[in-house]
Protein backbone atom coordinates (compact mmCIF):
# COMPACT_ATOMS: atom_id res chain seq x y z
CA UNK A 1 0.00 0.00 0.00
CA UNK A 2 1.22 3.21 -0.71
CA UNK A 3 1.10 6.06 1.84
CA UNK A 4 2.07 8.28 0.27
CA UNK A 5 -0.45 8.07 -2.28
CA UNK A 6 -2.62 7.80 0.93
CA UNK A 7 -1.86 11.03 2.33
CA UNK A 8 -1.85 12.79 -1.24
CA UNK A 9 -5.38 11.71 -1.07
CA UNK A 10 -6.32 12.95 1.98
CA UNK A 11 -5.00 16.19 1.49
CA UNK A 12 -6.48 16.61 -2.07
CA UNK A 13 -9.95 15.05 -1.93
CA UNK A 14 -12.20 17.49 0.18
CA UNK A 15 -14.59 14.53 0.64
CA UNK A 16 -11.66 14.05 3.20
CA UNK A 17 -11.36 17.02 5.24
CA UNK A 18 -12.05 16.74 8.96
CA UNK A 19 -13.37 20.45 8.34
CA UNK A 20 -17.08 19.76 9.84
CA UNK A 21 -18.95 21.46 11.65
CA UNK A 22 -22.98 20.39 12.78
CA UNK A 23 -24.05 22.52 15.75
CA UNK A 24 -27.49 22.78 14.18
CA UNK A 25 -27.81 18.48 14.58
CA UNK A 26 -26.24 18.38 18.01
CA UNK A 27 -28.59 20.68 19.32
CA UNK A 28 -31.83 18.48 18.03
CA UNK A 29 -30.14 15.05 19.11
CA UNK A 30 -29.73 16.80 22.64
CA UNK A 31 -33.79 17.80 22.39
CA UNK A 32 -34.45 14.64 21.05
CA UNK A 33 -32.61 12.83 23.44
CA UNK A 34 -34.74 14.72 26.11
CA UNK A 35 -37.94 15.07 24.71
CA UNK A 36 -38.35 12.00 22.50
CA UNK A 37 -41.17 13.77 20.61
CA UNK A 38 -41.96 12.81 16.81
CA UNK A 39 -41.66 16.50 15.69
CA UNK A 40 -37.77 16.54 17.44
CA UNK A 41 -37.31 13.30 15.27
CA UNK A 42 -38.63 14.93 11.75
CA UNK A 43 -36.19 18.28 12.34
CA UNK A 44 -33.31 15.99 13.38
CA UNK A 45 -33.63 13.85 10.53
CA UNK A 46 -34.42 16.54 7.94
CA UNK A 47 -31.47 18.66 9.20
CA UNK A 48 -29.20 15.13 8.67
CA UNK A 49 -30.15 14.71 4.76
CA UNK A 50 -28.85 18.44 4.13
CA UNK A 51 -25.63 17.45 6.22
CA UNK A 52 -22.38 16.11 6.24
CA UNK A 53 -20.22 13.36 8.84
CA UNK A 54 -17.15 12.32 9.63
CA UNK A 55 -17.15 8.11 9.36
CA UNK A 56 -14.11 6.29 10.22
CA UNK A 57 -12.77 3.80 7.64
CA UNK A 58 -9.89 1.57 6.42
CA UNK A 59 -8.29 2.44 3.70
CA UNK A 60 -8.72 -0.86 0.79
CA UNK A 61 -7.77 -1.55 -2.39
CA UNK A 62 -7.10 1.13 -5.19
CA UNK A 63 -7.34 3.46 -1.65
CA UNK A 64 -11.10 2.52 -1.61
CA UNK A 65 -12.09 3.52 1.94
CA UNK A 66 -14.06 1.28 3.54
CA UNK A 67 -16.51 2.80 6.32
CA UNK A 68 -16.21 0.88 9.62
CA UNK A 69 -18.55 -0.53 11.96
CA UNK A 70 -19.15 -0.79 15.62
CA UNK A 71 -21.16 -3.47 17.49
CA UNK A 72 -22.91 -2.70 21.16
CA UNK A 73 -23.96 -5.36 23.81
CA UNK A 74 -26.47 -7.24 22.10
CA UNK A 75 -24.37 -7.76 18.91
CA UNK A 76 -26.11 -5.32 16.95
CA UNK A 77 -23.79 -3.85 14.50
CA UNK A 78 -24.15 -0.04 13.84
CA UNK A 79 -22.26 2.32 11.21
CA UNK A 80 -20.67 5.10 13.46
CA UNK A 81 -20.67 8.89 12.45
CA UNK A 82 -19.58 12.17 13.77
CA UNK A 83 -20.90 15.49 13.74
CA UNK A 84 -17.21 17.22 13.96
CA UNK A 85 -13.65 16.16 14.60
CA UNK A 86 -14.03 17.01 18.25
CA UNK A 87 -16.36 13.90 18.37
CA UNK A 88 -13.92 11.15 17.33
CA UNK A 89 -12.48 9.14 19.65
CA UNK A 90 -8.59 9.92 20.59
CA UNK A 91 -8.39 7.16 22.14
CA UNK A 92 -8.95 4.63 19.25
CA UNK A 93 -7.77 6.35 15.97
CA UNK A 94 -8.66 5.08 12.54
CA UNK A 95 -6.77 4.60 9.10
CA UNK A 96 -8.95 7.39 7.92
CA UNK A 97 -11.58 9.53 8.51
CA UNK A 98 -13.91 10.16 5.66
CA UNK A 99 -16.05 13.20 5.04
CA UNK A 100 -19.56 11.91 3.64
CA UNK A 101 -23.15 13.40 3.50
CA UNK A 102 -25.86 11.65 5.44
CA UNK A 103 -27.69 10.21 2.55
CA UNK A 104 -24.82 8.33 1.09
CA UNK A 105 -24.42 6.86 4.97
CA UNK A 106 -28.16 6.22 5.30
CA UNK A 107 -28.03 4.69 1.62
CA UNK A 108 -25.59 2.10 2.82
CA UNK A 109 -27.15 1.37 5.64
CA UNK A 110 -30.47 0.99 4.32
CA UNK A 111 -29.22 -1.41 1.40
CA UNK A 112 -30.63 -4.78 1.45
CA UNK A 113 -27.02 -6.36 1.61
CA UNK A 114 -25.94 -4.70 4.24
CA UNK A 115 -25.79 -6.54 7.62
CA UNK A 116 -25.95 -3.27 9.80
CA UNK A 117 -28.61 -2.81 12.57
CA UNK A 118 -28.24 0.79 12.06
CA UNK A 119 -26.67 4.60 12.39
CA UNK A 120 -24.96 5.41 15.41
CA UNK A 121 -24.41 9.60 16.10
CA UNK A 122 -21.31 10.36 17.93
CA UNK A 123 -20.83 7.02 19.70
CA UNK A 124 -18.40 8.29 22.71
CA UNK A 125 -21.19 11.52 23.63
CA UNK A 126 -24.30 11.86 22.17
CA UNK A 127 -24.64 8.34 21.19
CA UNK A 128 -27.93 8.30 19.46
CA UNK A 129 -29.26 5.12 17.18
CA UNK A 130 -30.93 5.40 13.89
CA UNK A 131 -32.16 1.61 13.51
CA UNK A 132 -32.72 -0.38 10.97
CA UNK A 133 -36.66 0.08 10.45
CA UNK A 134 -35.97 4.10 10.41
CA UNK A 135 -33.04 4.11 7.98
CA UNK A 136 -34.97 2.16 5.80
CA UNK A 137 -38.03 5.09 6.13
CA UNK A 138 -35.62 7.92 5.39
CA UNK A 139 -34.77 5.98 2.38
CA UNK A 140 -37.95 5.17 0.83
CA UNK A 141 -38.83 8.65 1.87
CA UNK A 142 -35.96 10.11 -0.29
CA UNK A 143 -36.59 7.56 -2.88
CA UNK A 144 -40.15 9.14 -3.73
CA UNK A 145 -38.60 12.93 -3.55
CA UNK A 146 -36.37 11.93 -5.83
CA UNK A 147 -38.21 9.99 -8.07
CA UNK A 148 -40.87 13.10 -7.71
CA UNK A 149 -41.27 15.77 -11.05
CA UNK A 150 -38.64 18.46 -11.18
CA UNK A 151 -39.71 22.33 -11.44
CA UNK A 152 -39.11 24.18 -14.24
CA UNK A 153 -35.42 24.70 -15.56
CA UNK A 154 -36.01 28.63 -14.69
CA UNK A 155 -37.23 28.06 -11.11
CA UNK A 156 -34.06 25.70 -10.19
CA UNK A 157 -33.25 22.37 -10.49
CA UNK A 158 -34.89 21.01 -7.21
CA UNK A 159 -36.70 18.19 -6.86
CA UNK A 160 -40.64 18.24 -5.39
CA UNK A 161 -42.85 15.43 -4.42
CA UNK A 162 -45.94 15.00 -6.35
CA UNK A 163 -48.86 15.40 -3.62
CA UNK A 164 -49.85 11.86 -3.93
CA UNK A 165 -46.25 10.89 -2.87
CA UNK A 166 -46.44 13.76 0.03
CA UNK A 167 -49.72 12.39 1.18
CA UNK A 168 -47.74 9.01 1.31
CA UNK A 169 -44.70 10.33 3.13
CA UNK A 170 -47.34 12.19 5.63
CA UNK A 171 -49.07 8.59 6.32
CA UNK A 172 -45.70 6.47 6.92
CA UNK A 173 -44.82 9.39 9.36
CA UNK A 174 -47.77 9.62 11.21
CA UNK A 175 -48.51 5.97 11.30
CA UNK A 176 -45.17 4.50 12.39
CA UNK A 177 -43.60 7.61 14.55
CA UNK A 178 -46.32 10.00 15.15
CA UNK A 179 -48.79 8.39 16.87
CA UNK A 180 -47.07 5.44 18.68
CA UNK A 181 -44.88 8.25 20.15
CA UNK A 182 -48.24 10.24 21.02
CA UNK A 183 -49.35 6.71 22.95
CA UNK A 184 -45.75 6.45 24.38
CA UNK A 185 -45.36 9.87 25.81
CA UNK A 186 -48.87 9.94 26.97
CA UNK A 187 -49.57 6.55 28.38
CA UNK A 188 -52.70 5.44 30.28
CA UNK A 189 -54.36 9.62 29.87
CA UNK A 190 -53.54 9.65 26.24
CA UNK A 191 -55.18 6.30 25.99
CA UNK A 192 -58.44 7.29 27.96
CA UNK A 193 -58.46 10.39 26.20
CA UNK A 194 -58.45 8.27 22.56
CA UNK A 195 -61.05 6.37 24.32
CA UNK A 196 -63.51 9.49 24.61
CA UNK A 197 -62.60 11.21 21.73
CA UNK A 198 -62.19 8.47 19.18
CA UNK A 199 -61.89 9.20 15.70
CA UNK A 200 -61.87 13.14 16.14
CA UNK A 201 -58.73 12.95 18.39
CA UNK A 202 -57.30 10.86 15.63
CA UNK A 203 -57.90 13.30 12.93
CA UNK A 204 -56.76 16.25 15.21
CA UNK A 205 -53.54 14.09 15.62
CA UNK A 206 -53.40 13.50 12.35
CA UNK A 207 -53.74 17.37 10.71
CA UNK A 208 -51.20 17.80 13.48
CA UNK A 209 -48.27 15.98 11.92
CA UNK A 210 -49.18 17.56 8.39
CA UNK A 211 -46.56 19.81 7.62
CA UNK A 212 -48.01 21.57 5.23
CA UNK A 213 -51.45 21.95 6.29
CA UNK A 214 -53.46 22.50 2.98
CA UNK A 215 -52.68 19.52 1.45
CA UNK A 216 -54.64 17.49 4.69
CA UNK A 217 -56.79 15.62 2.75
CA UNK A 218 -58.85 13.84 5.55
CA UNK A 219 -62.11 14.07 7.60
CA UNK A 220 -62.91 12.32 10.61
CA UNK A 221 -65.19 9.82 8.84
CA UNK A 222 -62.20 8.08 7.07
CA UNK A 223 -61.01 6.94 10.65
CA UNK A 224 -62.59 4.21 12.56
CA UNK A 225 -61.76 3.79 16.42
CA UNK A 226 -62.76 1.38 18.79
CA UNK A 227 -61.51 0.78 22.22
CA UNK A 228 -61.63 -2.36 24.11
CA UNK A 229 -61.35 -2.98 27.54
CA UNK A 230 -60.12 -6.35 27.61
CA UNK A 231 -59.45 -6.56 31.25
CA UNK A 232 -59.23 -4.65 34.44
CA UNK A 233 -55.95 -3.85 33.51
CA UNK A 234 -55.40 -4.14 29.48
CA UNK A 235 -57.39 -1.97 26.89
CA UNK A 236 -56.64 -2.60 23.62
CA UNK A 237 -57.56 0.57 21.05
CA UNK A 238 -58.05 -0.17 17.39
CA UNK A 239 -57.73 2.42 14.64
CA UNK A 240 -58.63 1.81 11.25
CA UNK A 241 -56.69 4.24 9.10
CA UNK A 242 -58.16 5.69 5.37
CA UNK A 243 -58.56 3.69 2.83
CA UNK A 244 -57.91 5.94 0.11
CA UNK A 245 -54.09 6.81 -0.19
CA UNK A 246 -52.83 3.11 0.26
CA UNK A 247 -49.65 2.15 -0.75
CA UNK A 248 -46.93 -0.04 -0.05
CA UNK A 249 -45.44 0.18 3.88
CA UNK A 250 -48.85 2.26 4.77
CA UNK A 251 -50.68 1.27 7.64
CA UNK A 252 -53.90 -0.21 7.25
CA UNK A 253 -54.55 0.05 10.94
CA UNK A 254 -52.95 -0.19 14.54
CA UNK A 255 -53.15 -1.82 17.71
CA UNK A 256 -52.51 0.56 20.67
CA UNK A 257 -52.51 -2.04 24.32
CA UNK A 258 -51.76 -0.20 27.46
CA UNK A 259 -51.16 -2.43 30.13
CA UNK A 260 -52.08 0.07 33.18
CA UNK A 261 -50.59 -3.07 35.55
CA UNK A 262 -46.96 -2.57 34.21
CA UNK A 263 -47.73 0.94 33.23
CA UNK A 264 -46.32 0.13 29.67
CA UNK A 265 -47.74 0.92 25.88
CA UNK A 266 -47.42 -1.74 23.07
CA UNK A 267 -48.18 -0.49 19.63
CA UNK A 268 -49.14 -3.21 16.26
CA UNK A 269 -49.78 -2.26 13.04
CA UNK A 270 -51.06 -4.28 10.45
CA UNK A 271 -48.73 -3.01 7.57
CA UNK A 272 -50.00 -3.23 3.46
CA UNK A 273 -47.07 -4.48 0.81
CA UNK A 274 -46.20 -4.05 -2.44
CA UNK A 275 -47.41 -7.82 -3.18
CA UNK A 276 -50.98 -6.84 -1.86
CA UNK A 277 -49.70 -9.15 0.75
CA UNK A 278 -50.19 -7.75 4.35
CA UNK A 279 -47.67 -8.11 7.59
CA UNK A 280 -48.11 -7.37 11.00
CA UNK A 281 -45.74 -5.34 13.20
CA UNK A 282 -44.55 -3.67 15.82
CA UNK A 283 -42.69 -0.49 16.54
CA UNK A 284 -41.23 -0.26 20.14
CA UNK A 285 -40.88 2.88 22.40
CA UNK A 286 -37.36 3.78 20.34
CA UNK A 287 -39.15 3.01 16.84
CA UNK A 288 -37.43 -0.07 16.17
CA UNK A 289 -39.65 -2.09 13.78
CA UNK A 290 -40.71 -5.58 14.76
CA UNK A 291 -41.60 -7.54 12.15
CA UNK A 292 -43.55 -11.11 12.87
CA UNK A 293 -44.45 -12.15 9.52
CA UNK A 294 -47.71 -12.49 7.29
CA UNK A 295 -50.50 -11.10 9.12
CA UNK A 296 -53.45 -13.24 10.07
CA UNK A 297 -57.42 -12.54 8.59
CA UNK A 298 -58.83 -9.62 10.06
CA UNK A 299 -60.74 -11.39 12.41
CA UNK A 300 -57.76 -12.97 13.88
CA UNK A 301 -55.80 -9.94 14.35
CA UNK A 302 -56.76 -8.86 17.47
CA UNK A 303 -55.91 -12.59 19.22
CA UNK A 304 -52.95 -12.30 17.67
CA UNK A 305 -51.86 -9.18 19.50
CA UNK A 306 -53.07 -10.36 22.57
CA UNK A 307 -51.30 -13.91 22.34
CA UNK A 308 -47.83 -11.57 21.59
CA UNK A 309 -48.61 -9.31 24.74
CA UNK A 310 -49.63 -12.61 27.02
CA UNK A 311 -46.32 -14.26 25.55
CA UNK A 312 -43.84 -11.18 26.68
CA UNK A 313 -45.35 -11.33 29.82
CA UNK A 314 -45.30 -14.69 30.62
CA UNK A 315 -41.48 -13.79 29.44
CA UNK A 316 -41.01 -11.23 31.39
CA UNK A 317 -42.03 -13.22 34.28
Amino acid sequence: MDKNKIKNKLKDDPAFTLEVQNPEVEELMAQYSSDKKAETLNKLIEKCTKSRFLVPANVGENNKPIPLFIKNGEGEAFMPIYTSKAQLSKDHPSPCIVNMPFLAVNNMVANKESKLDGIAFNPFTHNLIFKKPLVEKIEAVEKARREGHPTSPTKGKTVQMTAEQYVIFERMQYEHIFLPAKMFEGGKEFMDRLADEKEKLIDELYEEAYQQKRMYPYMEEDFSVMSMQISDTLNVTRVDFPTRDMAPNCAIRAYLVWDDAASQGRYFVIDAKGDKTTELAEITEDYKRLGYGAAPVEGAELQTVLDLVKKSAEEQN
